[in-house]
């Protein structure tokens, strides 16, 4: 009977999946997981009944998101980190963070949104919100918000930084660090600095993933701020399958016919598990934050951008 009632939500949340997946393979620009989550949300909210989907709203967010977190280990790459750049972008990395932190305690945002938001601003957006949400026991709404915010800021970005090469007289190189150090997602880096050259492209693609495989040093700290909250640590069994992942593909070629496909997986997975999420969250709730946490990311982001831009035009 439990199975039975699970359907219709799992059902909706798999068909919004795959309808996000595919708008995702459009333009890099579309990130699959911002996608499921609005059109959520959406359907969510526009239901007058939709009880008979939260069974399987629930059921969903308890299988596809730890399926999709613990697959996401496989995309961690660390051969792709050089000493001569890796302390300066874990710099950026790590300013992003704390600044976000700060500047979310001056606007009174609550300790758990704020995490996500400098997660997701100074990582990898949508992906590095869903991996550290469940560490921290995030409501739904602080996910929700946090998606949305960190998304306004990335195509806002995306639009706005090909101005700033002109504007500001940066040099190809300049950009590309620029370009893959402060954007959230893989997809706007690629379509900003691809706008420039393919060299440049090239470059801050590869300043993003050195800046994506940062997150192993990202759940260290979300696992220990929640411990820290609750008094003691819990690490999630998945957590610890995402990091043996992360360990394997690094030492070894076991997965590397499969890397391609393990990805697909862990992006539908995280898009049906935020499907859900979506689905199940009171826009009432979010509405109650404001703009807060826009303000905060793009407040972050600026300081981070005008900083950034001193220091290259300083060396």
């Amino acid at each position: 009977m439990k199975l039975k009632e699970s359907i219709p939500g799992i059902i909706v949340v798999l068909v919004i999946a795959v309808f996000s997946y595919f708008i995702s393979t459009l333009h890099a620009s579309f990130d699959a997981l911002v996608i499921s989550i609005i059109i959520g949300m959406f359907i969510g909210n526009v239901l007058s009944e939709k009880n008979h989907f939260v069974s399987g709203i629930e059921t969903g967010i308890k299988i596809f998101l730890p399926a999709g977190i613990a697959l996401y280990g496989t995309q961690l790459f660390f051969n792709e980190l050089r000493f001569s750049s890796i302390l300066t972008i874990f710099l950026v990395f790590s300013c992003m963070f704390s600044l976000t932190l700060i500047i979310s305690k001056i606007f009174n945002l609550n300790r758990k949104i704020s995490i996500l938001l400098a997660s997701g601003l100074s990582i990898c957006g949508a992906s590095a919100i869903a991996v550290i949400s469940p560490l921290i026991g995030a409501k739904r709404e602080d996910t929700s918000i946090s998606i949305i915010s960190v998304m306004m800021l990335g195509l806002i970005g995306m639009i706005f930084y090909p101005f700033l090469y002109d504007i500001l007289s940066l040099t190809k190189n300049e950009f590309a660090f620029l370009t893959g150090t402060t954007l959230p997602m893989l997809g706007q880096v690629k379509v900003a600095a691809g706008s420039i050259c393919p060299a440049c492209l090239s470059t801050a693609v590869k300043i993003k993933l050195i800046r994506i495989s940062f997150l192993i040093f990202l759940v260290t700290i979300a696992v220990f701020l929640s411990g820290k909250e609750e008094k003691k640590v819990k690490v999630p069994w998945f957590i610890i399958v995402f990091l043996v992942f992360a360990v394997i593909v690094n030492t070894t070629r076991i997965f590397e016919p499969f890397l391609e496909h393990l990805k697909n997986a862990s992006s539908f997975f995280l898009s049906a598990a935020l499907a859900a999420i979506g689905f199940s969250v009171d826009l009432d709730s979010m509405v109650e934050q404001g703009i807060t946490p826009v303000a905060v990311i793009f407040l972050s982001w600026g300081v981070i951008i005008l900083s950034t831009y001193l220091i290259l035009s300083l060396f």
